[in-house]
């Protein structure tokens, strides 16, 4: 799997996904302003970053670091050592190949918005509408 951010300045490779999950938590939900994040499970030893030097990091919690692009502050990864030690969670919308994968579990429901479900029934378009669209 390949991947970047925005501006391209941080761009990555990784091993096979071992798992694909969407995050219903609190947490996640404030650090990415969304509603869920969805992450793909990496192997650490097999996640190569060129343009390092504009990765940067935020601890978030005593066990979660967050890294991102110090130029564009597109996330890229989170690494939680103690609880998952030797993976990164990889943000899916980083990965060239997203539109390939399916998430294989949601977590965190209890704190799953109450709309989150229906999303299916909205009205869809294909781009932005017009304005009065």
């Amino acid at each position: 799997m390949n991947g970047s951010c925005a501006c391209g300045s941080v761009t990555f490779r990784a091993g096979d996904a071992l798992q694909f999950v969407n995050c219903h938590c609190t947490l996640c939900r404030g650090l990415n302003g969304s509603a869920f994040s969805s992450y793909v499970v990496v192997r650490e030893d097999s996640f190569v970053v060129a343009g390092s030097d504009a990765l940067c990091s935020h601890t978030v919690t005593d066990r979660t670091t967050k890294f991102f692009c110090g130029k564009c502050g597109t996330p890229i990864c989170n690494a939680n050592p103690t609880t998952y030690p030797g993976l990164r969670m990889l943000y899916l919308g980083t990965l060239a190949n997203a539109s390939e994968l399916r998430p294989g579990m949601n977590i965190f429901c209890s704190s799953k918005l109450d709309w989150v479900d229906s999303m299916a029934s909205l009205h869809g378009f294909a781009e932005a509408p017009t304005r009065g669209g």
